[in-house]
């Protein structure tokens, strides 16, 4: 178990506490606080026969609506952080989202993810999900795009010509914010230069500090269960005094990645137009507070890379 999920190397093994606990994930559908199917995690001791679980909260994995049935992979050592990967997609509307004629299926699967429990802020065993670590896809050894500067300013990135595969992920890292009497946000909209359509998201710095995520504004496919907005509040360490934020996105998905996992969400989306611009701003934030922001392109095959590169 972590013992400081907000650090910025937090699976580096001076960050474990001694504590062991098993985990057991339950799928269900239907029941999920959005509707339909989701993934609750619960920690517990396990004697080889019984389950039983440290109290009767259930966590939920993903705050977003399309991550569902995770499964682990297997002989990875008890002592590593342990790796699942999930169906990012919803048992209310998967038999009739989009696909197209050289695809001729449905759905996808997410990013596969470290999983850990962690003592945060909120309790003492949060489900964490960090992204699996992504560096050998990147299609340059440096940033596509950066800043250091970011404070009160904006992004523009156009990789229409510059990443064919369409995947990109970007980097988000917020310090020196206040203890108290914090203002700002921070934004990114994923668009398309041809039709308008976009997909975006933000963090507000002050009160709850609620994060969100915004497919509405995407417009090639429409159900009533489609729900269009998704919502988490994220505390900033008082450790730290930092907010870390990655982002993955492919042609038809994306995964957000709150405080390395310490939040995270899978959306899928079905855009008319091809996403091909990034735009990463801040805006009315308290004296002091620096944004720096990394930017890559990536190689389009994943899933041949990961079935090769599982810990040992």
């Amino acid at each position: 178990m972590l013992s400081n999920i907000s650090v910025e190397n937090p699976l580096d093994p001076s960050n474990f506490a001694s504590t062991d606990m098993y985990v057991l994930t339950i799928s269900i559908n239907p029941g999920a606080p959005l509707g339909g199917s989701i993934t609750q995690a619960f920690p517990g001791t396990f004697n080889g026969t019984h389950f039983a679980p440290v109290d009767q909260v259930a966590r939920i994995t993903d705050f977003g609506k399309d991550n569902y049935a995770g499964q682990f992979f297997y002989g990875i050592p008890p002592t590593s952080p342990q790796v699942s990967i999930a169906w990012a997609s919803n048992w209310q509307y998967t038999q009739v989202v989009p696909t197209g004629d050289s695809e001729n299926f449905r759905s996808a699967m997410s990013l596969p993810r470290y999983n850990v429990l962690a003592n945060t802020t909120r309790g003492d065993y949060t489900f964490v999900s960090l992204p699996y670590d992504l560096s050998s896809l990147y299609t340059t050894t440096s940033p596509l795009a950066n800043s250091t500067s970011l404070a009160n300013a904006s992004l523009l990135y156009d990789y229409s010509r510059t990443v064919p595969s369409g995947a990109l992920t970007f980097n988000m890292t917020v310090t020196s914010i206040p203890a108290e009497n914090v203002t700002g946000t921070t934004n990114f909209t994923f668009m398309s230069s041809v039709t308008g359509e976009s997909i975006r998201g933000g963090f507000y710095l002050g009160g709850d500090t609620p994060f969100f995520i915004n497919r509405g504004y995407i417009r090639g496919f429409d159900n009533p269960y489609f729900t269009d907005k998704f919502s988490t509040n994220n505390l900033v360490s008082v450790d730290t005094q930092t907010f870390r934020l990655q982002v993955v996105i492919d042609r038809s998905i994306m995964e957000v990645f709150l405080d390395n996992g310490l939040r995270s969400a899978t959306t899928t989306f079905f855009a008319e137009g091809e996403l091909d611009t990034l735009i990463v701003s801040s805006a009315e934030l308290s004296p002091g507070i620096a944004v720096s922001v990394d930017v890559y392109g990536l190689n389009r095959y994943v899933v041949s890379y990961i079935v090769g590169h599982v810990p040992k």
